[in-house]
């Protein structure tokens, strides 16, 4: 099992409106998948969201791999070079890609899946519909319309997001979701950073009034203490982890309390190998993990450890490139759950055919 050849090509296409949250406004969805070919002619997927300095980052380290076995903790300390690729940012991404397609690739040849590779502790798992973005013209209306629809298509737990208005006007919103999903349905925030620590307390505690999920992200993604304090003082639980990297990070976030809930991204945090090592220690203190990011990866990580809490579930709304990007497609099932794919490896093939119109770079 040998990596033969590295294939890097990156894909876009933009929004019909822009998109905003707490603090970032989004035009286009951004995706650069890296393609392992082993000698047998196995293909292992790997993909991350980005552009250009992505793009460039994942073709020099997806090179360090081709002759490689495809032993994981082998090809990580490969690619891992703080010094050459910096120790986070986009070029942890570029390496998140690589480890991801060569789990991928054990899958496909072992013929396993990676959720039951990694422990198999379940098979399905509860999902939330992301959304409930800032648009342009979308007003209260605008807002429940969509949520309503996310419902009404077998979504059980919802994300808005909240943070880039006045206090006065995210409660406005959010009591409008509430209203719109109705009693069954969960409501998760996320806040982007956008707080600093005396507006992020009054959030903190219109949301735990009204039962809220979770607030996400209240604060900077440097400001541990300050999301400690916030736990401390709050019942709503503090989501955190999409903005860090590699298992230092978790560890610091776990020793400073700052979290009840980790949303570890393993396409950003350095892949599979890494994430599965974050959750294992948010395990050993009892913190559930709630991946942020692409559903077709993180549904096996959170239905392979007992701490798996609920996985992050992208519309072709938000990731335009869903639909068009595999042969096969990850629904929502009618609990509101997803199912991990059984076919081997993380279960999907590439739709070039489809994708070739979205192509920038490869």
């Amino acid at each position: 099992m040998t990596i033969q050849s590295a294939r890097v090509t990156a894909y876009a296409t933009p929004y019909d409106e822009p998109i905003t949250n707490g603090l970032y406004t989004y035009t286009h969805t951004q995706i650069v998948i890296v393609e392992l070919e082993t000698k047998s002619g196995v293909v292992g997927l790997g993909w991350t969201h980005g552009g250009k300095i992505v793009y460039e980052a994942l073709r020099e380290i997806a090179q360090l791999v081709v002759g490689q076995p495809l032993n994981t903790e082998r090809i990580w300390k490969l690619i891992y070079q703080p010094k050459l690729f910096g120790r986070r940012g986009l070029e942890t991404r570029a390496q998140s890609a690589v480890d991801i397609a060569v789990w991928d690739a054990i899958g496909k040849e072992c013929g396993r899946s990676v959720h039951q590779m990694l422990g198999g502790y379940r098979d399905t798992v509860p999902a939330y519909v992301a959304g409930g973005y800032y648009g342009k013209g979308k007003g209260l209306d605008g807002l429940q319309k969509e949520v309503s629809d996310k419902a009404a298509k077998g979504a059980k737990a919802i994300k808005m997001k909240i943070g880039a208005v006045p206090l006065a006007d995210d409660f406005a919103r959010v009591d409008a979701v509430i209203e719109a999903v109705g009693p069954g349905v969960s409501v998760l925030t996320d806040a982007n950073n956008a707080y600093n620590r005396l507006d992020a307390l009054k959030m903190a505690r219109f949301l735990e009034e009204r039962g809220c999920f979770w607030f996400e992200e209240p604060l900077s993604p440097e400001d541990n203490a300050g999301a400690a304090a916030l736990v401390r003082r709050t019942d709503i639980p503090i989501a955190l982890g999409e903005n860090e990297y590699t298992i230092t990070g978790f560890r610091d976030l776990i020793t400073a309390g700052a979290a009840d809930v980790l949303n570890a991204d393993a396409q950003i945090l350095g892949g599979i190998t890494e994430w599965q090592k974050c959750a294992h220690y948010a395990d050993a203190n009892h913190v559930p993990v709630a991946p942020h990011g692409d559903q077709e990866i993180h549904v096996h990580l959170v239905a392979a450890v007992p701490n798996g809490l609920i996985v992050e579930y992208y519309d072709n709304s938000l990731n335009r490139l869903k639909d068009a990007m595999f042969h096969q497609q990850l629904e929502v099932n009618a609990d509101g759950s997803i199912s991990a794919p059984a076919r081997p490896g993380l279960g999907f093939d590439l739709n070039h055919i489809a994708l070739e119109k979205f192509k920038v770079e490869g």
